[in-house]
């Protein structure tokens, strides 16, 4: 792919695994360049979404910041969502992953003009709304009564024929739906490597293919980390590295537990003369979410499989996403198979994200666990470690919920 300059956006690339392998993103040769020695205040180790908006945001701020990533940009869990922005579907157990879901939403939307100013990339961010479908009026009450997030929820009620009126493509039985016109989606590879190329562009230097972290740390704190690319020292490191955090932290004595759960997906295309059948905005239904892409794509998901490390994709599951999918919208049946991926996402015992400083090593920090919602959680995640680096704590930012020690507090690890 052709480099362009800051004033011409870049191309809306396929954002899948498989696919976007061979369309990387060029990088700065900074990438390629074997160090002997690094210095910077803060190392960041995981370059997914969490890892590149943390980078982003301390660069913003005039850090010194150096990012490792084991492998490649955006080629773990990041490269396998689906990019919901929905803050007001999702629905969550715990008042402060709402509140953090909406604020992060809204604050991804204003990075948006920041990057596209650094960079000219386009992150396929749009703001199209999600539409959740019933069958009936029994599964539109047995919603209702199951749900824990009600207040602050900005959606509107389509009955039956609002939604023929307003989503010709959508089953013709549907009973009704809401819709929730703030909802956002988003190519999670291209906004991972914005967030990475903005970084680099202020300031922040970024390694790929640095594997065999090893942390240094001693009785004041951390050092530093040691690799096969040469050792690098630092005041803070902040561990983002999905699935891999928790080894990470055992080198150190940190527990912080997290477990796989698989999750697969589908893509399909829609032909020219299909158009009238392809969704123009995201259903996010009880049984599958189906989501129009900037890149012309619409995908499907998803499944989840907790305890599954492998990427393979079964043919029973792909039948029943389908089968959903095309219940809801019957165009689906005759558009195009494009491929399938699966992604492995990390969940924590008490279903929150570690977020926040370590107590007992001094500069270290924890910023995994998101679990399905990297995506949507990444803008304000890197907003919070940003502000943690700079001093303030997690009952001056109020999120104490998701300190790295709450599980010892609960006894939840005793």
């Amino acid at each position: 792919m052709v480099q362009r300059g800051p004033s011409q956006p870049e191309e809306v690339i396929d954002s899948s695994c498989e696919q976007d392998k061979f369309k990387r993103l060029p990088l700065s040769e900074t990438l390629t360049k074997k160090p002997e020695t690094f210095h910077a205040e803060t190392i960041i180790v995981g370059g997914g979404v969490i890892g590149c908006a943390i980078a982003f945001e301390l660069a913003s701020r005039g850090q010194e910041v150096l990012l490792v990533e084991q492998s490649e940009i955006a080629s773990g869990a990041s490269c396998a969502a689906a990019g919901m922005l929905a803050a007001d579907s999702e629905d969550f157990a715990h008042p402060l992953m709402a509140q953090a879901a909406y604020d992060s939403r809204e604050l991804l939307h204003k990075h948006k003009e920041q990057i596209s100013a650094l960079t000219g990339m386009d992150l396929g961010l749009r703001r199209n709304g999600f539409i959740t479908p019933f069958r009936s009026y029994g599964d539109l009450s047995k919603y209702k009564d199951k749900r824990n997030t009600t207040s602050g929820v900005q959606q509107l009620w389509w009955d039956r024929s609002t939604v023929q009126r307003e989503a010709l493509w959508l089953n013709r039985d549907t009973y009704g739906a809401y819709y929730r016109s703030l909802e956002s989606e988003v190519l999670p590879v291209s906004l991972t490597r914005a967030y990475a190329r903005s970084a680099e562009m202020m300031g922040a230097r970024i390694l790929e293919g640095v594997q065999d972290v090893q942390l240094i740390v001693d009785k004041h704190g951390v050092q530093g980390i040691k690799t096969a690319k040469g050792e690098m020292c630092c005041k803070h490191i902040i561990i983002a590295a999905g699935l891999h955090g928790e080894q990470l932290m055992h080198q150190v004595g940190v527990v912080l537990p997290s477990s796989p759960v698989k999750g697969e997906m589908l893509a399909v295309r829609f032909t020219t003369d299909q158009a009238g059948g392809r969704p123009d905005r995201t259903v996010y239904a009880e049984d599958v979410y189906i989501v129009p892409k900037a890149n012309g794509e619409v995908w499907i998901g998803a499944t989840s499989l907790p305890g599954r490390k492998d990427h393979s994709v079964s043919a029973n599951s792909m039948q029943r996403l389908l089968g959903a999918a095309s219940y809801w919208v019957p165009g689906i049946k005759e558009a195009d198979f494009v491929r399938a991926w699966a992604g492995i996402r990390p969940s924590t015992p008490d279903g929150l994200p570690y977020i926040g400083k370590c107590e007992g090593i001094s500069g270290l920090y924890a910023a995994y666990g998101h679990f399905r919602n990297g995506i949507l959680l990444s803008a304000i995640t890197g907003r919070w470690i940003a502000d943690m680096v700079e001093g303030k704590s997690a009952e001056e930012i109020g999120i104490e919920a998701f300190s790295p020690e709450r599980l010892n507090r609960k006894g939840v690890m005793s």
